[in-house]
């Protein structure tokens, strides 16, 4: 396809615009679990001393802090109360030598799932929400990577757009846990795969040696979709009503059959080849490009032969090619560390802004611009660093601010939290080069499988995420340390792999460890 049809012009500037809603919508809802599930403050509920009324709306500060827990509530304990002798509510009246389980709770406010299904003293339970969600990340990956290939990027993009609106917003009317886990992990079996779709769908019409602009392109509505979520919680301040705001605008992409172009690429490997046609000259319009009669002809036909010649290409099998090429071993393992470490601690990060002193919204909000500066960076720094050192750097940065943060005398501290979001910005340094490191590192024949399956098991590392809270009964200091330390692991082994930064890449398995020579990385590209 022409390089003016297929490089940055006008065309690509609007299809990145309208990819930047789905992509928003995606940050929104990517880890709302961190707001809707968030942890309430609570104490046991003591009828002797109160009525019911605290049991069932938000509870004013003498309510929540009354006089008589002094010898009603064990200090420090959100799940216990002491027993009482004669009934009534009096100093006298309880035996502080002894503990109860509590029946019923009391919350300080009702912002999220927790005071709404009666979470109290059941910390896995809410965590499981983020671990569910997850899981629908991993479900999602092979149903809708079939969409996309079978019926096209843009089909793929709209279903999980609108999909998840819609189950997002059935979400809202539950009246139970048990409903709001299936209405969870529904809903991202459907809205997970928006962004690799619209990724798909840039970078087709980019070109890939402009990956990583097209990461910079979409990773930034990601990140004003993450901050969005927070600011919209905080504005609702109920996980119902926030959920019957942000997930309408989905419905949105019901036009995009319209709007959105579809993939040029997939329309010729299609067969569609008069649809890919008019789409090129389309794009040949709005770039001020002329097309020479003939010439889309000829570069039509052209594609489709190459896909031919592809298709028939007789492939090596990978799980052989494991057991015969070290190279191949050595590159897939690390890779694998890699993204079960990286994708672990980016949103184990996003978990855990919950613990960090002063207001949880204003935390998130600077935790997704941390994103920003991490994106301009890698694209700035990629092509000019290297792969390899830069990955290192991020993996180091990580692993420094966040192993720092338990040396100081007051981890909560506005320093403590200027080394948190440093954190932060690392990982997402990290998380975004493997995108591009991890395609570079394999044979062009298995690289997107490859891709895929390092990117699995990168969801493995999501899934477990959620569960870090559950770690802080062994101490405040252990989450962070382990979000610290696989950094730093991570780091040590890119010394395993060679950069990639200027070298011929791999055609085949048998060119893993010959592929050396010094020449541009986009020549090689597929």
């Amino acid at each position: 396809m022409d390089k003016e049809c297929v490089g940055w012009g006008w065309w690509q500037a609007r299809i990145a615009l309208l990819l930047a809603l789905p992509i928003l919508l995606t940050g929104m809802y990517g880890t709302n679990y961190v707001f809707l599930a968030a942890r309430t403050p609570h104490r046991c509920h003591i009828p002797e001393c109160e009525d019911n009324t605290t049991l069932t709306g938000p509870v004013t500060q003498e309510a929540w802090s009354p006089s008589w827990s002094t010898w009603a509530l064990p200090p420090n304990s959100e799940c216990h109360r002491h027993p009482t002798l004669v009934g009534v509510c009096s100093e006298d009246g309880f035996d502080n030598s002894t503990f109860l389980d509590c029946e019923e709770f009391v919350y300080q406010h009702h912002t999220s799932i927790m005071a709404e299904f009666s979470l109290a003293c059941q910390e896995w339970k809410r965590t499981l929400v983020g671990t569910v969600h997850n899981v629908g990340m991993l479900v999602s990956l092979p149903i809708m990577g079939y969409v996309s290939d079978r019926y096209g990027r843009r089909a793929a993009l709209v279903t999980c757009g609108v999909g998840a609106g819609v189950v997002g917003l059935i979400k809202s009317f539950v009246n139970s846990y048990h409903l709001y886990l299936a209405s969870e992990f529904f809903e991202t079996v459907l809205g997970a795969s928006v962004y690799p779709a619209a990724f798909v769908l840039m970078i087709e019409w980019l070109g890939v040696e402009h990956r990583i602009l097209a990461s910079l392109l979409l990773g930034i509505p990601l990140s004003l979709g993450a901050a969005s979520l927070a600011l919209l919680d905080y504005l609702t301040a109920y996980w119902r009503t926030w959920a019957r705001f942000a997930y309408p605008p989905s419905f949105l992409l019901l036009l995009y059959p319209w709007v959105l172009p579809e993939s040029v690429r997939w329309l010729v490997a299609g067969g569609k080849v008069k649809e890919a046609a008019r789409v090129i000259k389309q794009a040949a319009r709005a770039n001020n490009v002329s097309l020479p009669e003939g010439t889309l002809d000829k570069m039509l036909s052209t594609d489709q032969v190459t896909d031919k010649v592809l298709n028939i290409v007789e492939e090596e099998s990978i799980l052989r090619a494991f057991i015969k090429y070290s190279a191949l071993r050595r590159r897939l393992l690390v890779c694998f560390a890699w993204w079960l470490c990286a994708v672990f601690v980016f949103y184990g990060l996003a978990v855990r802004s919950h613990a960090l002193a002063g207001s949880a919204h204003a935390n998130y909000v600077l935790l997704a611009a941390a994103e920003l500066p991490a994106l301009l960076l890698n694209t700035l720094l990629l092509d000019r660093a290297g792969r390899r050192p830069l990955l290192t750097a991020a993996f180091l940065l990580t692993a420094v601010a966040l192993i720092a943060i338990p040396c100081l005398p007051d981890h909560e501290s506005g320093f403590g939290v200027a080394l948190f979001l440093a954190g932060k910005m690392g990982a997402t340094m990290a998380l975004n080069a493997l995108y591009v490191y991890t395609a570079e590192l394999f044979p062009t024949r298995a690289r997107q499988r490859l891709l895929a399956a390092c990117s699995t098991c990168g969801r493995i590392g999501a899934i477990l995420a959620p569960q870090t809270p559950l770690l802080a009964q062994y101490g405040a200091w252990v989450p962070t340390t382990l979000l610290g330390a696989l950094p730093l692991a991570s780091a040590a082994l890119t010394r395993l792999v060679p950069d990639t930064l200027g070298r011929r890449l791999p055609d085949s398995f048998a060119d893993l460890d010959s592929s050396t020579s010094a020449i541009s990385v986009s020549t090689a590209l597929p």
